[in-house]
């Protein structure tokens, strides 16, 4: 019982944070003067990152075993490879803009998770012994790391392609009143 209002707590705190964090973002996208807002963005996720990594903790603690035994449970561990996505450039010094894609990504990765429409799956469930490997954790652990990197790299593909024709149709639409 413990454990479980723990974790639900701490699911919620991780949302709260992250759709607060996200507004923030934004407004600091539209309007780059306030530079008070991006240092508490900045906060804002590490308080995400502590929350679902408690959560991550705890559900391992109550359940005995690594925590990606259903939907729920990866839901909330692509939330947490989202964020290290999140903190890569941040390593290297580099301008993060990799934060436009992340910080949606990860607020709707927890709204689905933490929505009404996995209720039945919050309850952690006993592994059958053939899905108790160790390597099969490994793999499953390295494989949602893997679909978070793959999930970025589209949404930027797509934000690149977006990007792209936009600049082409006002190209196009100089060029065309220069012709008229």
């Amino acid at each position: 019982m413990l454990f479980a209002t723990l974790e639900h707590i701490l699911t919620h705190i991780s949302f709260s944070t992250i759709s607060i964090m996200s507004t923030i973002h934004f407004i600091t996208l539209l309007v780059h003067e306030l530079g008070g807002l991006r240092d508490s963005s900045k906060k804002g996720m590490i308080v995400t990152f502590f929350s679902i990594i408690g959560f991550l903790v705890s559900r391992w603690a109550s359940s005995g075993h690594f925590p990606l035994s259903n939907l729920y449970e990866s839901l909330i561990f692509l939330s947490w490879a989202l964020y290290i996505l999140h903190t890569i450039p941040k390593i290297h010094n580099s301008k993060n803009d990799l934060s436009t894609i992340t910080t949606p990504s990860t607020i709707l990765t927890q709204c689905f998770a933490t929505s009404g429409l996995l209720t039945e799956m919050h309850q952690s469930t006993v592994l059958v012994p053939a899905l108790q490997s160790q390597w099969l954790m490994m793999h499953v652990s390295m494989m949602l790391l893997s679909y978070a990197t793959l999930l970025c790299r589209s949404l930027l593909s797509a934000v690149i392609l977006i990007i792209r024709f936009r600049n082409n149709f006002h190209l196009f639409s100089k060029k065309k009143k220069c012709f008229k």
